[in-house]
């Protein structure tokens, strides 16, 4: 799997299908999209998801669906990402062996917790998302800031995805704090210009990521 460097998460929005979100947030620079919507499910969930795949695909970006593997199973997404409360990573991994698999963190510890999925040669997750700043999208999580991001990266391998309140202002420090990607919602998806908001990002973390390397 190629680095991500930048994942935006769809947003419902009246002036904006989630075909249109995707297809610029990938014209952008998107390294992975991921459907984010609670309220469709079933075939709609099936026939929509299935959709964005294809336009990812088009453009060489990986497609995820958020919480429901089976659904993303079904329509043939290139992963999943599962939160604390939603199916255990194991069943996940069971139901898509082959595919990118992220989970959430919602406190330092469970960063701790989830580098033991490993334990007697299990496939580990592919990324951890971390919430660094408060926002309205992860209110059960704890977030880290920069200070405990970079903790969290000294004590997994399995890269980071620091996830709100990330910006254009923030995502350089956040990169630099050890995170290896940013995933954004209001950032790009939900933003008036998605795709030079999202150029604009992942110019930002490709920057940082080059400063870290000299």
């Amino acid at each position: 799997m190629k680095r991500i460097g930048l994942l935006c998460i769809t947003t419902p929005r009246d002036d904006m299908s989630y075909q249109k979100q995707v297809e610029l947030a990938c014209l952008g620079g998107a390294d992975m999209i991921q459907l984010r919507d609670k309220n469709i499910d079933g075939g709609k969930l099936v026939k929509l998801s299935a959709q964005l795949q294809n336009i990812c695909k088009a453009f060489g970006v990986y497609f995820t669906l958020n919480d429901s593997p089976d659904i993303a199973a079904k329509a043939g997404c290139d992963g999943v990402h599962v939160g604390q409360s939603d199916m255990p990573y194991s069943l996940a991994r069971k139901i898509m062996p082959f595919a990118i698999i992220g989970v959430s963190a919602l406190a330092l510890n469970d960063v701790k917790t989830i580098n033991d999925y490993g334990s007697g040669g299990s496939v580990l997750p592919d990324y951890i998302g971390v919430t660094v700043f408060s926002t309205p999208s992860k209110t059960d999580a704890k977030p880290l800031g920069l200070e405990g991001l970079k903790q969290a990266s000294e004590t997994t391998k399995i890269p980071l995805l620091a996830i709100g309140g990330v910006n254009a202002e923030n995502a350089g420090e956040i990169i630099n704090a050890g995170a290896c990607g940013v995933a954004v919602i209001r950032a790009v998806c939900g933003a008036k210009n998605v795709k030079e908001e999202a150029k604009k990002l992942k110019e930002i973390i490709l920057e940082a990521h080059e400063k870290k390397r000299k």
